[in-house]
């Protein structure tokens, strides 16, 4: 009885702002560094960390003499701003006759660490920016960073000059951490917020998160020191963040699209599925409203999670120098469609249900290509359906959309957002609610405090006066993730019932076309601005749950959905998005975009056919997939990368918590079926009107 009032007391202010320890003396977990200096002797590195205002120090040792080892040991003290100077002047003079102590670099914060042949190298962030907050917590992106050798150059044998290992060097170099990477010292950017405000017993940023990109990087610091106060956890996609007002009142919009590590890769290079149920072009997108005051007492905060993601069969297309279109080929045939089976399991446990699939490829072709991937994945989402218990079902929408592209009148927004619209019904949205009691604080914790792991249990405290409550071990025994969630939204939702409840969003709208990428993002656009009809409306800033398509907030998300597919489509196919109904929307002039889309499709040909090898590779390497040997082919020297994605250690790096820990095993009613054919044809807009009859006009075999 005592927990449940511990959990009504730590949840009935879910947007609480998180509000980081200032004595770290008392929980020395509870704190954040943020600025580093490091600093060479003959013998050491000493990588000395402070608080963001200097406060206090630690000290994080770095031997130097052992060519092919990494002994890293973390100094238990925390030092004030003097004891530190001191420090470092007896470290100077003990080392007078070797050299001295010498200034390397300002750093603020390691990516990680790796070894090719023989040498360990740090790679440090050494410029940063910052780009957005979210509840006053900085988001950074990165300006400039340094690789650095550790053993001193007068251990290294003739192995770490030669010509294997200065061109894994130069491979690693080639991932730009510049470009489209992030991260925050105080906020676990690699979650949703609903996780943020939901998640219990997690202390630390949680690096075994599938969007924290530099996992196996800094594996060896995290487990050396115990700790993730030394390392940031990278986060690889998109992030952009505006300010709008609705007559004089502020909000912020955030858009965070964060890219999978799992089956990570470039277009013709990954495709599809893989046997663990791992998809190519796995992209989780999360757009966030803040009011001014969120995070306070007073504020309120939603967000709304949608993900793309390849077709999820064994299909591969043959980058050709001669084609710029290459044959699509289902590679094999599975009959129960497992490696499918696991990829929507996967989704429950990230979600909930239902699982809502937008197919959006072509139905006609007059020489058969993507039609074949739309059969094949009718099939597959119609034998599952046969085979799970209703509540599991997968909603399936197949739509043709080029082929309605093509008509005058089309209105491709309109269709889609209705689509948005039902799928929304289903699923809700993350709000945080506003409850009629707020206990009120009385002293303000200053918001630019230090604070990383402590930050993370803050941020579910009641305006930071926070009550502990157990471990995530004891959750976890007593209540599945999904299970808790519902208990507690349904305990807050009647701890509320005079106030304004919260809501949560369970279940996810997953859209694909061939490459993700150029009909996904305008399907995307049209889910966001639906979205954010409701997310206003539910925070008190509009009478009405839609925003007008014309309005000059719909033409500011268009650009931020503009911006993030163009950064998607560079990330993974080479170019930005291809796209003529954004343009059309924007009123720019046909002939312009039409040569700018012709310029495209020539930059992603060409990156396609000559560079997407080398930078699987480098993919490979700096996710730790392939981990190079003396004696054993290197890794451009290799036929294929596809075991590496399935038993490399990249995806062992943290071994699955199997799905039925997480989420209740599907059920199977009835014997198994064979696949059973499904949508035959393409709805019109006049059916459109309601989720149901959209459902029953495309996938009625599948409902049957």
């Amino acid at each position: 009885m005592a927990k449940l009032e511990n959990l009504k007391t730590n949840l009935s202010l879910p947007y609480a702002k998180i509000h980081p320890s200032i004595d770290p003396e008392g929980d020395p977990n509870s704190y954040s560094l943020e600025k580093f200096r490091l600093y060479e002797t003959r013998a050491r590195y000493y990588l000395i960390g402070s608080d963001r205002n200097k406060k206090f120090f630690r000290v994080l040792k770095i031997d130097r003499s052992e060519p092919s080892d990494l002994n890293i040991s973390e100094d238990p003290v925390l030092y004030s701003p003097q004891e530190i100077k001191n420090l470092l002047q007896r470290i100077a003079e003990g080392n007078r006759a070797t050299g001295g102590l010498n200034f390397v670099a300002k750093v603020f914060g390691i990516v990680g660490c790796i070894k090719f042949l023989e040498s360990y190298y740090l790679i440090l962030v050494t410029k940063r920016q910052q780009i957005g907050s979210i509840c006053g917590h900085a988001i950074y992106s990165i300006d400039e960073s340094q690789l650095i050798t550790v053993p001193h150059v007068s251990v290294q044998s003739d192995i770490a000059h030669s010509k294997t290992e200065l061109r894994y060097k130069k491979l690693l170099s080639s991932v730009d951490l510049t470009k489209d990477f992030f991260y925050s010292y105080t906020y676990p950017i690699m979650q949703s917020l609903q996780k943020n405000v939901l998640a219990m017993g997690e202390e630390r940023m949680p690096y075994d998160n599938i969007f924290v990109w530099n996992a196996y990087l800094t594996q060896a610091i995290r487990s050396r020191c115990s700790n993730t106060i030394w390392t940031i956890a990278l986060v690889h996609g998109h992030f952009k963040q505006i300010r709008l007002s609705i007559f004089g009142r502020d909000f912020s919009v955030t858009l965070v699209s964060r890219r999978s590590r799992h089956f990570a890769g470039t277009r013709y290079l990954k495709r599809g599925v893989n046997d663990r149920g791992r998809v190519a072009n796995d992209v989780e997108t999360e757009q966030i409203i803040l009011d001014e005051e969120a995070g306070s007492c007073k504020g309120k905060m939603s967000s709304v999670v949608q993900m793309r993601g390849s077709i999820p069969l064994f299909w591969s297309q043959e980058a050709s120098r001669f084609s710029p279109k290459p044959d699509i080929i289902l590679q094999r045939y599975d009959p129960t469609y497992q490696a499918t089976k696991l990829h929507f399991e996967d989704l429950a446990k990230r979600y909930g249900n239902p699982i809502i699939v937008l197919n959006l490829i072509k139905t006609v072709e007059k020489r058969p290509r993507e039609m074949m991937l739309r059969r094949e994945f009718a099939h597959a989402v119609g034998y599952l359906n046969a085979i799970l218990s209703e509540e599991n079902q997968l909603k399936f929408i197949h739509w043709d959309f080029h082929k309605f592209a093509k008509s005058k009148s089309a209105n491709v927004l309109a269709v889609l957002g209705a689509v948005a619209s039902e799928a929304l019904d289903l699923t809700c949205f993350y709000y945080s609610g506003k409850p009629s009691l707020v206990k009120k604080r009385a002293n303000q914790l200053n918001r630019t405090s230090t604070g990383r792991d402590a930050s993370l249990r803050d941020l579910r405290g009641k305006s930071g006066d926070l009550v502990k409550i157990g471990s995530g071990s004891e959750n976890s025994n007593s209540l599945t993730s999904r299970e808790r969630e519902g208990d507690l939204s349904q305990q807050i939702k009647t701890d509320n019932c005079d106030g304004d409840p919260p809501r949560f969003q369970s279940g996810v709208l997953r859209t694909n076309c061939i490459d993700c990428l150029d009909r996904t993002n305008v399907a995307q656009y049209a889910y966001g601005l639906a979205a954010l009809g409701r997310q206003l409306h539910a925070m008190g800033l509009t009478d009405k749950p839609k925003v007008d398509p014309d309005s000059s907030i719909a033409a500011a998300l268009m650009d931020m959905y503009q911006s993030m597919g163009d950064a998607l489509a560079q990330q993974y196919g080479g170019s930005a998005a291809h796209n003529t109904v954004f343009p059309e929307r924007q009123g720019k002039w046909k002939a312009t975009t039409q040569s700018r889309e012709f310029l495209k499709s020539i930059k992603r040909y060409y990156s396609n056919a000559y560079t997407d090898g080398e930078k699987q590779d480098a993919i490979n390497l700096f996710l730790g997939y392939f981990q190079p040997q003396e004696g054993k082919p290197a890794l451009w020297e290799l036929d294929s990368d596809y075991y590496l994605h399935v038993s490399g250690t990249g995806d062992d790096l943290f071994p699955d918590k199997c799905v039925e820990d997480n989420v209740k095993p599907l059920r199977v009613v009835g014997k198994i079926l064979a696949p059973i054919p499904s949508c035959r044809e393409d709805f019109s807009r006049m059916k459109l009107t309601s989720f149901d009859k959209l459902i029953e006009r495309t996938c009625s075999s599948i409902k049957n």
